[in-house]
């Protein structure tokens, strides 16, 4: 992970450290090979069998995939509303992947959106 707001959200979402490793590498690797650059093999970049690679990254794929299905079921039980989701996303995305001394504020902003988002 590349800053403090990356490793905080790592550290509260369900995702394992192996498996956002995998997700960057393959995003990365992505990326790097639509700006026509060559890349290596992704066991080379993730430095595990190929095997391995690809089982790691289908349950990253699987957990992401329950989540996003977990937020809309949620959304349709009117436990989350999209707007404060919005909210939310927007303040994730604005936020630069390095940040000063406000970082501390910008992630306890998300931690009491969430913890607002998640009353019940």
């Amino acid at each position: 992970m590349s800053s403090e707001l990356d490793n905080f959200l790592g550290a509260h979402c369900s995702l394992t450290k192996r498996q956002i490793e995998v997700l960057s590498s393959q995003v990365s690797a992505r990326n790097t090979l639509r700006n026509g650059l060559a890349t290596e093999g992704m066991d080379r970049i993730t430095r595990v069998s190929e095997g391995s690679h690809y089982r790691v990254l289908g349950q990253a794929r699987k957990n992401v995939n329950e989540a996003l299905y977990t937020m809309l079921l949620c959304s349709r039980m009117g436990i989350l509303r999209s707007d404060d989701l919005s909210k939310l996303l927007l303040l994730i995305n604005k936020a630069p992947s390095e940040l000063d001394v406000s970082s501390n504020e910008v992630m306890s902003l998300v931690d009491a959106l969430v913890r607002k988002i998640v009353m019940i």
